[in-house]
C-alpha cells in the first residue's frame, strides 16, 4: 500500500512538472510568433519606405492589430540621407512588448529647372 502511494506521488508530481514545462513551451511559441510577426511588418513597413521616393522627413503611424507602428524619417548630417526608425508595438501577456528596426535611406533631392 505504502508502495502504491509513494508511486502515485511521484506520478503526480511529474505530471505537474511536465504540464509546467508545457505551459512554459507555449508561452515561448506564442511570444516568438508575435514578435517574428513584428519583425516581418516592420521589414515591410521599411521596404516601403525604401521604395517610394521621399523628398521629405515625416513621421507615419498606422495598426495592423494586433499591432501598432510608428516609421519616422529624420534628417542626418550626410546630405540626401535620413535616417529611418520603424517601431511596431503590441501587448502580450498583459505587458507591452515592441521591436525597433533602424536604417538609412537615400533622400529624393529637389534640383532647379525642368
Amino acid at each position: 500500500m505504502v508502495e502504491v502511494l509513494v508511486a502515485v506521488t511521484i506520478l503526480g508530481t511529474t505530471s505537474i512538472a511536465v504540464f509546467g514545462a508545457l505551459r512554459t513551451c507555449a508561452r515561448a511559441s506564442h511570444h516568438s510568433r508575435m514578435l517574428t510577426k513584428s519583425v516581418l511588418l516592420a521589414e515591410s513597413l521599411l521596404t516601403d519606405v525604401m521604395l517610394s521616393d521621399r523628398s521629405a522627413f515625416e513621421s507615419n503611424k498606422g495598426k495592423e492589430p494586433p499591432y501598432d507602428w510608428q516609421v519616422r524619417i529624420a534628417q542626418t548630417p550626410v546630405e540626401n540621407l535620413g535616417a529611418v526608425h520603424v517601431q511596431v508595438r503590441w501587448s502580450e501577456q498583459g505587458r507591452a512588448q515592441q521591436y525597433n528596426l533602424f536604417s538609412l535611406v537615400r533622400m529624393k533631392t529637389f534640383t532647379g529647372g525642368s
